[in-house]
């Protein structure tokens, strides 16, 4: 039976590959004009049109558009219209979308080093985040994507990750024996609630809302403007802060794509991916703030957790260091993210 329900997985999986080429393929051709060709690079988000990262990759959209007088655009398929992050990896890889914006911890098999940044508990806030992202650390671990087929353009906020539950708020750890929670589908994420003694549930993200509403899992653990937009909230009232991951999103272009621009091209969208980060950054600061006082409007109840205790979470996930951050480079890294000031 596990088997069967394995070969199902994979062929839903390839049949949502398929269906989202498709798109891809006709979108190439209502995005191109006949005499004075307008290329569009194709870009694909899961989350909503109004969401931040929809919002910056639109906004770096513009300013290719207009500093190459319409010879260069973006196109942006959001609402997980070509699917989860992960088949959306998939097409990036093997060029069949351009580009995507993508979880960090999404990314977690491309590049060790990006496993680093997913981390429970590894900065401090979220000045430190951006201290790390922006320097040469953040510029090493964007490099590591290459020999994976990727280019790395830009880091966008995830802001920070909490844990939010059908029946009733975390307060200790002990709360989340035996809780059934969405986690990515990623062997870090899973391994992390198991160390906080949860059963981690792993679904695509597109999925999380309606196990919810089913009951199939009874908790979730996202970011604040998510949680919102999503809906999870209708279904899971109760937003414990445990301030878990600060574990950013990543915009990346196919390097099949990549190489295939001139020098000029690759340097306006990086200047432009640079540009829309800042952009995204402030709509994100934005977003936060109304989100949650709509949300507390709203009745739904934020649960702040005693450091004493977020410091028994801290202490309970530190294993996951010695088994996805053991190679010596990873450890190095920590080492000089943590000594970032």
């Amino acid at each position: 039976m596990m088997m069967a329900g394995k070969l199902r997985s994979n062929a839903c999986a390839r049949v949502v590959t398929l269906v989202a080429a498709a798109i891809i393929a006709m979108a190439v051709g209502t995005g191109t004009q006949a005499a004075d060709a307008k290329r569009v690079l194709r870009s694909a988000d899961v989350h909503t049109e109004d969401y931040p990262t929809v919002q910056a990759v639109i906004f770096m959209g513009q300013i290719v558009s207009k500093k190459t007088n319409g010879k260069l655009g973006i196109r942006v398929f959001d609402s997980g219209l070509l699917g989860d992050e992960g088949p959306l990896l998939d097409l990036v890889k093997a060029g069949k979308l351009d580009m995507t914006r993508i979880s960090a911890q999404a990314l977690d098999p491309a590049s060790p080093q990006m496993r680093v940044l997913s981390l429970p508990y590894l900065f401090r806030d979220i000045q430190h985040l951006h201290k790390v992202l922006d320097g040469p650390i953040g510029k090493e671990i964007l490099d590591s994507l290459r020999p994976q087929g990727l280019i790395g353009l830009a880091y966008f906020d995830a802001g920070v990750r909490n844990i939010y539950t059908a029946k009733k708020p975390i307060r200790t750890l002990d709360d989340m024996k035996d809780l059934a929670i969405r986690v990515q589908p990623t062997p870090l994420a899973t391994y992390v609630f198991e160390l906080l003694q949860a059963r981690p549930v792993r679904l695509p993200f597109v999925q999380t809302g309606r196990a919810l509403k089913t009951g199939i899992v009874e908790a979730g653990e996202n970011n604040s403007p998510t949680y919102s937009s999503e809906e999870h909230f209708r279904s899971a009232p109760f937003y414990s802060l445990t301030h878990h991951s600060m574990s950013p999103d990543v915009l990346v272009i196919s390097r099949q794509v990549w190489d295939k621009l001139s020098v000029a091209e690759q340097n306006l969208l990086r200047s432009a991916a640079r540009e829309s980060m800042t952009m995204m950054r402030d709509m994100w600061v934005q977003r936060e703030e109304r989100v949650e006082a709509s949300l507390k409007l709203a009745g739904i109840k934020f649960n702040d957790i005693p450091p004493q205790e977020l410091a028994r979470f801290e202490a309970a996930v530190q294993p996951a260091y010695a088994r996805f951050a053991a190679d010596p480079v990873q450890q190095d890294l920590i080492r000089r993210i943590r000594a970032v000031q």
